[in-house]
């Protein structure tokens, strides 16, 4: 019991004290400054879109900015993202597979996305966005941070692939600004490790926002942490703290969500959550593994009405 107030005095007093807060998110009139059509690295101002930004938000899409020199390196400050593609690239496919959403001729070759159009929801640097275009989708991403779209932009450009190039749009802007103009377009919609870093408040309308931009029977895909005593032992006192395997002040307690409040939020938003399964990482190894518990990470797949 006594570790237990310790931890939980701590987790009081962790998000203001020694870790900044970050949002994903942000409503409508709330982002960064963003281009419609980029079709470069540079912003051409002229075209330039301005929306008001939360000091909080801008704190953390500093946050973030800050590791751009770093996205791309695979044993970096952010390898647990690259490694996670090994779970996470095979969860939508099975998902859209089971939603009978792959022509069976796709089924297990290296196009398996193939004329799926996705919608990529706080793609950072472009780790998870380059590898769901490579196996055929069209993949439109969207992020805050205007380093670290330039970032995506530039390292895609370097692929010398005009077939993946085509297949990838960059946008600087918040998605509920992207669903006031892409209602029920997309075949698919990924938020993977993000929605624990949208402000709480921010939650509900950040996924509303998110399912609008999905066609009815549109699948939607999230992977993000659970919001337990023992994630934030793992994820932030051990993984951040001690280790150092994460960035110190990536992630908030209070921030941090249960596959059960999700699944509740989806439910009255007209959809059905089909799938939740737990993961874990090795921190020392940087491997990922589905687990039978979802007391840690988790992935959750839901499907629009």
């Amino acid at each position: 019991m006594i570790v237990q107030r310790q931890l939980l005095k701590f987790l009081a007093q962790a998000p203001n004290s020694c870790i900044p807060n970050k949002s994903w998110a942000t409503i409508g009139v709330r982002c960064l400054q963003t281009k419609e059509n980029p079709t470069s690295s540079s912003l051409d101002r002229s075209t330039v879109k301005t929306f008001t930004l939360s000091d909080q938000t801008k704190s953390e899409v500093k946050h973030h900015a800050s590791l751009a020199n770093y996205w791309w390196d695979p044993l970096g400050p952010i390898k647990a993202l690259h490694a996670l593609n090994k779970l996470r690239i095979p969860f939508i496919c099975e998902g859209l597979k089971s939603q009978h959403k792959i022509s069976s001729e796709l089924i297990n070759t290296t196009q398996m996305l193939k004329n799926q159009n996705i919608l990529e929801i706080g793609c950072g640097g472009g780790i998870l966005t380059e590898s769901l275009a490579r196996i055929g989708s069209s993949v439109t991403a969207l992020d805050l941070s205007e380093d670290l779209i330039a970032l995506a932009r530039h390292h895609l450009a370097l692929e010398q692939n005009q077939g993946l190039v085509d297949r990838v749009q960059y946008k600087i802007e918040p998605i509920e600004h992207h669903a006031s103009y892409r209602k029920n377009y997309y075949d698919a919609v990924v938020i993977s490790e993000v929605l624990e870093h949208v402000d709480e408040n921010d939650k509900i309308e950040f996924l509303r926002a998110s399912v609008e931009t999905l066609k009815p029977g549109g699948s939607m895909f999230i992977t993000t942490l659970n919001k337990t005593i023992s994630m934030w032992v793992v994820g932030v006192l051990i993984g951040e703290y001690i280790l150092r395997a994460i960035p110190i002040g990536t992630h908030h307690y209070g921030k941090m969500i249960s596959p059960e409040y999700v699944r509740h939020i989806l439910n009255t938003l007209n959809c059905d959550t089909v799938l939740v399964k737990g993961s874990s990482y090795n921190f020392l190894r940087n491997y990922w593994s589905w687990t039978n518990t979802t007391s840690l990470f988790y992935a959750l797949h839901a499907v629009k009405k």
